[in-house]
């Protein structure tokens, strides 16, 4: 009798152990986001703020358009928690620089937005 050809799916042999290595992994990725902004913090605080801000953009945007969709609650809720929250970052390191870079700002969010419209 000849063997399957095919194998099983990894995840069908240790289902705890994959799990372990997924919380794991992600318990050093966010120990070591938080390291790192704070230790660029500490060199430069307004690079930070703005790494801060574009990762919760980034990642609020993400939670919106995951797949496969997360429960709608846990994806508004998370997704624009974290998108705002970015977006006020922005909005304050720019009114800090200077108050014109958010005229400048909004001139660019509408010009794309305008542009990215289809006809």
């Amino acid at each position: 009798m000849n063997p399957p050809t095919q194998l099983p799916p990894p995840g069908h042999r240790a289902p705890k152990r994959r799990i372990a290595r997924d919380l794991i992994g992600l318990f050093l990725v966010s120990t070591g986001t938080v390291g790192l902004l704070g230790a660029l913090y500490s060199a430069a605080p307004l690079a930070a703020l703005a790494l801060a801000g574009f990762v919760l953009v980034v990642g609020g945007g993400g939670v919106l358009y995951i797949s496969p969709p997360l429960h709608p609650a846990v994806r508004l809720i998370g997704g624009y928690a974290a998108l705002a929250i970015g977006l006020w970052i922005f909005v304050g390191l720019a009114f800090y620089l200077t108050p014109w870079s958010l005229l400048f700002f909004l001139l660019l969010a509408i010009g794309v937005f305008l542009s990215s419209e289809e006809a």
